[in-house]
């Protein structure tokens, strides 16, 4: 196999190509002939150097002949070295191409030497020594050619500077012999490196031959063991008879699903031996016209067993075209009813949780009712919702969601009476189907909240996922049925899902069964989160503002809140609207407007005026991506202090795990924006995570301030978080404050900011610019 162009400029140092299997190993082959031939030519070498040193030994003197023989040794030397370091090397360690470096910069200096004994010691006052030095440089440069030339370029690269120098002095000398000894050495030089070339085209042919039968071979054995492979493994029987249907062989399938072993399967006359004519019929016809089948329950005639099978019976014939024999496949129908049930519980059971899935439901829930409406009793739909699934998903990873419904799925299960079914419907949502209730009415409804209350008590327990502990609530919805002779299975799990939905507006980790009433509200919320599309696109959002004081009486901050004033309507309360948007993605878009007008009320007022600006941001909007591009936009287009803004995020963005969040308040802090945490004390936030997050300022929630002079407990909770907080080094606003007494027992606390009626109430831009300027 004659060597490609590509792999010569591999070969010459040159080629940053991709590299062939084949061609690696034809260049590492080569790179190891010229290290396991190395010791002959390094001896040879050494030898006629010290025959040559003999011969000038009269003439030169001798420190020079010590000096230039020592110098061949140690270059000598120091190639068996690296040989010997190349050989102690694993195949697998070697880089070809270095080491082909390394033992070409060997030969260059090897040749190097050489060269230097054509400079000292050429003589032309003395012929036979110059004979001798003429002599032992065309010895070693033709021993070089020979052990060098599989690989062609390393020839050259000893041959021309052990030559060259003696051509020189030849030349130089000036005389007419001596132009005829360089032509000589020319033509000696040529003929080295034309034949090394060739030599190198042979060694390479036969190192690319013997690669090439090598691989032949074992892509031959590779072919035979896969084709025998498949004859012992493949999935199906495989029998083989004779002409006289004497089974001759078979694979191991063949025998697990005739029950029988090699030594009594093998010799079995098909056509003779076997119970079931069908078999020997099948067996006759494949042997007569080509091709035979069989189908049935078979009793295997030595072992009695009984396998539901089908076989193919095909027969085998010689170059001739004659019948010879016959191959049977034969397929275990135990496999395919296996594959039935497999195929069966995909289509009804979900194959995470391995709950029956919507369609399995569907098809009990219609049942159900048919049989409710025949005996005159309820049945009990209850419809589960995950509060917060989604953040978790997108925080923690689909892996620990996954993680959560399996678990989920387990209680689901230990929840269930005989009887009773629950099945994933997609998502994050369970329907749980309590197909018959035995009291009246008004009994079952008061059974019904028990039976959700403690499926929500049982479901909301902490869940320890893969090292995250986290608390997870459902929202649960439930209806009995039928309510009316019309009832369906989809009127059923409306009525189920639109309780849910409310138990979901109810504050989350709710129960709540439907009532007809309800599809009203639902209806009201749709055309109100319509009417608040429409209230972003018309300008009906305005922004007001609330004064924050400091102990002085101050205003150091205000906090930017929205309101929304119907056409209709008049001014919509914001936990209403809120809420609605919350629900949708509307959250996004507003919040955003928000950030937008709050910026721009910061280029109108200067910040001796204004120090600092709040604006809220729900966890939904601050995970989105490029939420920390978009406030570094925001800010840069008008032109904003960052430190002028900040951030309020509630509790929950603390939730176990949300790594993804805390790097962003990272970089919010090295934009240069504030951050608070809102609401503080209503969440579910710990001290661990608190003294983690680069936080600025806590804010008390109003609900603990409101009840101060009344609630102890709500006193004690304050002073717990103004304390930790000054432990912290975090600074503290009081939400809420609208009178006199609860100032002065959060002055007393050591709280030096607040916020509520008692000072202003929220109020436009304009108002709050006349405030400031007075």
């Amino acid at each position: 196999m004659p060597v490609l162009p590509s792999e010569e400029r591999f070969e010459s140092l040159g080629a940053p190509l991709p590299v062939s299997p084949q061609r690696r190993q034809l260049v590492q082959e080569q790179v190891h002939l010229l290290y396991e031939r190395l010791w002959q030519p390094v001896l040879a070498s050494v030898m006629g150097a010290c025959l040559l040193v003999a011969a000038m030994w009269p003439l030169l003197p001798a420190t020079l002949l010590v000096g230039w023989l020592a110098a061949l040794v140690v270059v000598s030397c120091s190639r068996l070295g690296l040989a010997w370091y190349y050989h102690r090397l694993s195949a697998s360690r070697r880089r070809q191409r270095r080491w082909l470096y390394r033992f070409a910069w060997g030969a260059g200096i090897a040749g190097t030497v050489w060269g230097a004994a054509g400079l000292l010691m050429f003589t032309m006052e003395h012929p036979g020594q110059l004979a001798a030095l003429a002599i032992v440089l065309a010895g070693v440069t033709a021993g070089g050619m020979t052990t060098l030339s599989s690989v062609w370029w390393v020839a050259p690269i000893f041959i021309l500077p052990t030559m060259l120098p003696m051509l020189g002095q030849l030349l130089l000398y000036g005389t007419s012999f001596a132009w005829l000894l360089s032509a000589m050495v020319v033509l000696f030089l040529g003929l080295l490196l034309t034949v090394s070339r060739r030599l190198y085209r042979i060694i390479s042919d036969n190192i690319a031959l013997r690669l090439a039968v090598t691989s032949r071979e074992t892509q031959l054995r590779e072919s035979e063991g896969r084709y025998r492979a498949i004859f012992r493994h493949t999935p199906l029987g495989v029998m083989h008879f004779d002409r006289e249907g004497r089974v001759v062989d078979c694979n191991e399938k063949c025998l697990d699903i005739l029950g029988a072993s090699r030594q009594r399967l093998l010799g079995l006359n098909l056509l003779e031996q076997v119970e079931d004519k069908r078999v020997s019929g099948a067996v006759r016809q494949a042997l007569a016209s080509g091709t035979g089948y069989y189908e049935g329950t078979y009793r295997a005639i030595l072992s009695g067993k009984l396998t539901p099978l089908r076989a193919f019976y095909n027969a085998l014939r010689n170059e001739k075209g004659e019948i010879v024999g016959g191959v049977a496949l034969i397929e275990d129908f135990t496999e395919r009813k296996r594959a039935e049930e497999i195929i069966h519980r995909q289509a009804y059971f979900d194959p995470l949780t391995e709950l029956p899935n919507r369609r399995l439901l569907i098809e009990t829930l219609a049942s159900t009712i048919r049989d409710r409406r025949d005996d005159g009793r309820l049945g009990l739909v209850m419809f589960l919702d995950l509060d917060r699934f989604k953040m978790i998903n997108d925080s923690l990873g689909h892996t620990v969601g996954d993680e959560l419904l399996r678990q989920l799925s387990k209680r689901l299960l230990v929840c269930m009476r005989d009887g009773d079914m629950a099945a994933r419907l997609s998502g994050d949502e369970f329907v749980v189907l309590v197909p018959a209730l035995s009291g009246d009415r008004q009994a079952e409804l008061v059974r019904a909240e028990q039976m959700a209350r403690d499926l929500l008590t049982s479901l909301r327990k902490v869940y320890d996922l893969e090292g995250h502990r986290i608390s997870v609530t459902p929202s649960i919805g439930y209806t009995l049925f039928p309510l009316s002779v019309d009832d369906d299975v989809g009127d059923v799990l409306r009525h189920a899902d639109t309780a849910m939905y409310q138990a979901k507006v109810k504050g989350r980790a709710q129960v709540c069964g439907y009532e007809p009433a309800m599809q009203t509200q639902i209806t009201w919320r749709l055309e109100m989160e319509q009417a608040l599309r429409r209230a972003l696109a018309e300008d009906q959002l305005c922004a007001h503002f609330q004064p924050q004081l400091d102990q002085d009486g101050r205003i150091f901050g205000v906090e930017g809140l929205m309101r929304w004033q119907h056409p209709v309507h008049g001014w919509i309360s914001p936990e209403v609207f809120i809420a609605i948007a919350e629900e949708s993605d509307l959250i996004v878009e507003l919040e955003t407007w928000m950030l937008d007008n709050c910026c721009e009320l910061l280029t109108r007022l200067p910040a001796e005026t204004l120090p600092r600006l709040s604006v809220n941001i729900s966890v939904r909007h601050f995970t989105q991506p490029g939420f920390v591009e978009g406030v570094t936009w925001v800010l840069g287009t008008h032109g904003v202090d960052p430190s002028r803004l900040t951030i309020e995020l509630t509790e929950s963005i603390m939730i176990d795990g949300l790594g993804d969040a805390v790097e962003r308040m990272h970089q919010l802090k090295r934009l240069g924006v504030n951050l608070a945490l809102d609401d503080f004390g209503t969440g579910f936030s710990s001290l661990t995570y608190l003294k983690c997050l680069p936080l600025d300022e806590l804010k008390i929630d109003r609900s603990f301030v409101s009840d101060l002079d009344s609630d102890s407990n709500d006193a004690a909770i304050v002073e717990t978080i103004l304390a930790m907080a000054q432990h912290l080094g975090i600074e503290v606003v009081a939400e809420g404050v609208e009178n006199e007494a609860q100032l002065d027992f959060l002055l007393n606390r050591g709280c030096r900011r607040f916020q509520g009626f008692h000072f202003h109430r929220p109020m436009p831009g304009t108002a709050l610019e006349r405030l400031l300027s007075d």
